[in-house]
């Protein structure tokens, strides 16, 4: 990245962040148009600080179209985050909205769909429904994790959810 996009990158960063809601539109369209995988974790850090549904959208839809080298491997470890967490779902919408691979994350996608909420665990089932092939090691791992939360779940919406998420899983595996 040449100096000077370097420069006009981390002001569109620092402007994201302002209330001038014009200046911080501004800096999205730049980072649409000059962004890499590095405006990953401050898209995500905006969205988490912003109240602005405006501007909440804006962020989410370039979150959507990342397409470059290493994205995956960037919303994986924005996963872990504990600043990151109230834009959780986001981050796993991401990966099948931009079409990403997540094979090496799938354990760690279905151990974020017992721990977290149940709109995290619908997230997760669609990115796995949308995903070809699932490594058989961790998508067997993460079928245990899943029945045991299943089992034990006490939200009626989220044991559905995992129950389907189990069912999903079995299928693709070939368990009966």
């Amino acid at each position: 990245m040449t100096e000077k996009k370097k420069t006009m990158i981390d002001k569109a960063f620092a402007a994201l962040l302002s209330d001038d809601d014009a200046k911080a539109l501004e800096a999205l369209a730049v980072i649409h148009e000059k962004g890499d995988v590095a405006s990953i974790f401050p898209l995500l850090q905006a969205l988490a600080t912003t109240d602005d549904p405006a501007r909440q959208r804006r962020i989410q839809s370039l979150l959507y179209q990342v397409k470059v080298k290493d994205a995956a491997a960037e919303f994986a470890r924005a996963l872990d985050m504990p600043e990151l967490l109230p834009v959780r779902k986001t981050v796993i919408s991401a990966f099948w909205n931009a079409g990403l691979d997540t094979q090496p994350y799938t354990e760690r996608l279905l151990q974020v769909a017992v721990e977290g909420d149940a709109e995290e665990a619908f997230e997760v089932l669609t990115v796995l429904e949308n995903q070809e092939l699932l490594p058989e090691k961790a998508a067997r791992l993460g079928l245990s994790l899943v029945k045991k939360a299943a089992a034990s779940e006490q939200d009626a919406y989220k044991k559905a959810i995992m129950i389907d998420l189990q069912q999903h899983l079995e299928g693709r595996l070939g368990v009966e």
